[in-house]
């Protein structure tokens, strides 16, 4: 009996190759509706039972419906290395800020010194430019140091780009779930039709079901009587598939299955034989001389 967990199995490594060959979550979705499709397809060409094909249509649509719950993806939050780790006091600072404001502070002294001590108009032109370039050097220094000290306590920001795509190895082992529990319900469906059938052909003993299941039963005991004829054997094949599509399947005799079949002394083997839906006797079968 074909289910669609073999045939899932069957078809993993090109389902896995073709999710693996997207680029994005919206084609994995394509590719796995495309898949159940085609299993579903494959299915229906081995299955016999339209009521199984109506169930398994009708369920497998839906898990096509809800393909769209693998892009369901909430909100994604990263955290950085710096933005997630506690800013800790700083105790000191760095040399550079320290070289900074001690340059700029010399420079900011020995300006001043300078001008304090050129009292005549003549030294104070001979020293201008001396006291200009040390001004502006001591403004530069003292400057930077500033933004030293300004960018030690400031935290570092980092931009991360991230990308989430959908895992192919998570998608088929949820799919061969589902399938697994699909097989199920399937199986169930099958036990229902086989039991509705079984109660058609025993509600009414004097029914017409009961005598086409004498008539069919007596053409079967008239043609294993001449079982080296074209025609019988002929004749037994299509009984048996006609019965074979109502769930019931012939057997013939055996030391295991005698309890199912009257005995006639003599040589001959099977007869007649039995009729029996999952596993229950519907009409007894005919054997001659107790074993084949």
């Amino acid at each position: 009996m074909v289910t669609l967990q073999s045939l899932f199995e069957k078809d993993k490594e090109s389902f896995l190759n073709t999710l693996k060959a997207q680029s994005d979550t919206a084609s994995m979705i394509k590719a796995a509706d495309s898949a159940v499709s085609r299993i579903l397809f494959k299915f229906n060409e081995q299955e016999e039972s339209e009521r199984v094909k109506a169930a398994a249509y009708s369920i497998l649509s839906t898990v096509r419906t809800s393909l769209n719950l693998i892009d369901s993806y909430g909100e994604t939050k990263i955290y950085s290395r710096e933005e997630y780790r506690k800013q800790e006091k700083k105790t000191g600072h760095s040399p550079l800020f320290w070289v900074l404001l001690g340059v700029g502070c010399a420079c900011a002294v020995g300006a001043f010194v300078l001008l304090l001590f050129s009292v005549r108009a003549i030294s104070m032109v001979i020293n201008l430019p001396v006291f200009l370039v040390l001004l502006a050097a001591g403004m530069v220094c003292l400057f930077f140091s500033g933004m030293n000290f300004h960018t030690q306590g400031k935290q570092k920001q980092s931009e991360i780009q991230t990308e989430t795509v959908s895992d192919p190895d998570k998608i088929y082992k949820h799919l061969l779930g589902i399938m697994l529990t699909v097989d199920h319900l399937l199986a169930d469906v099958r036990t229902e039709e086989m039991i509705d059938a079984r109660h058609e052909l025993e509600k009414d003993k004097d029914g017409m079901n009961q005598k086409e299941l004498a008539l069919l039963s007596q053409l079967l005991e008239d043609a294993y009587t001449d079982k080296n004829s074209d025609l019988a054997m002929e004749t037994i094949s299509h009984i048996k598939y006609y019965l074979h599509n109502r769930r019931i399947e012939t057997v013939d005799y055996s030391k295991e299955d005698h309890a199912w079949f009257d005995i006639l002394p003599g040589e001959g083997g099977t007869l007649r034989p039995a009729l029996v839906m999952d596993n229950a006797l519907l009409k007894k079968g005919l054997a001659a001389g107790g074993r084949l």
